[in-house]
């Protein structure tokens, strides 16, 4: 019998491709993760601006350009409410490539195609 610990912890996930986003929900909600899910960026920054989440899940290269925004918002948050969400940039791109172009300070990364569940093992050591 395989334990799982069952977490409360709230996470916004901010991907564009459904499929992935649906495998990726899926994974943490089976874990316990209360998950909020959207698309965009401009979603993003206006669930960001309502919720604290304890992490978020961002693919950085959305439709709407707005993965920059996104990135700069929960840098903000580090610096001026002190113990900020989890986050953790998932892309397509190395981690080179996405520091090039999002800015250097990535704390955590998976490149895509991941396994869901290494993700949730992330989540839970961070958490």
């Amino acid at each position: 019998m395989v334990e799982h610990s069952l977490s409360r912890h709230t996470v916004l996930l901010i991907e564009p491709n459904q499929n992935l986003a649906r495998i990726i929900r899926r994974a943490l909600q089976d874990h316990g993760f209360v998950v909020t899910q959207v698309a965009a960026g401009g979603e993003a920054l206006a669930v960001l601006g309502t919720q604290y989440p304890d992490a978020v899940v961002l693919d950085p290269d959305l439709t709407d350009g707005a993965g920059g925004r996104v990135l700069d918002l929960l840098r903000q948050l580090e610096q001026r409410e002190g113990p900020s969400p989890v986050w953790i940039v998932i892309s397509a791109l190395d981690r080179r490539d996405v520091a090039r172009q999002y800015g250097p300070s990535i704390p955590h990364f998976l490149a895509k195609p991941f396994d869901p569940w290494d993700l949730v093992r992330l989540l839970e050591e961070l958490l």
